[in-house]
């Protein structure tokens, strides 16, 4: 995982993940993030495994959350937002970033899922 420095508002450490999307996957998280209008969508990938397998759910957070999520992790150091396939995610549940380091990332239902363990 390579870091990288954001130089918006706040000093915002963003780490780039070798996963990548489908481009159905990227096409249906893009529209996602474009239906909301009442505020600026930052993407959030929540994990479950409730139904026996590891997936993801989309959720979009303000970038006021995203600030405070930030602030809450980087005080011990952790880092919450990364760069999957150029799309900028929030990922608060740290003990998964692994799953999202590598393979292809597409949509079964309504979760993300990893399809394949090796993007290549």
């Amino acid at each position: 995982m390579a870091l990288n420095q954001d130089t918006q508002a706040t000093n915002v450490r963003v780490v780039d993940l070798a996963a990548r999307f489908t481009p159905a996957a990227h096409e249906r998280i893009q529209a996602y993030l474009d239906s909301f209008v009442s505020f600026e969508p930052l993407l959030a990938l929540l994990y479950s495994d409730a139904s026996g397998e590891g997936s993801w759910s989309l959720a979009a957070f303000s970038q006021a959350t995203v600030d405070e999520m930030v602030k809450m992790y980087g005080g011990f150091g952790a880092v919450v937002c990364y760069d999957i396939d150029g799309v900028r995610a929030v990922v608060p549940q740290l003990e998964h970033i692994e799953q999202l380091d590598s393979g292809v990332l597409d949509f079964r239902d309504d979760r993300l899922c990893r399809t394949a363990p090796d993007a290549s």
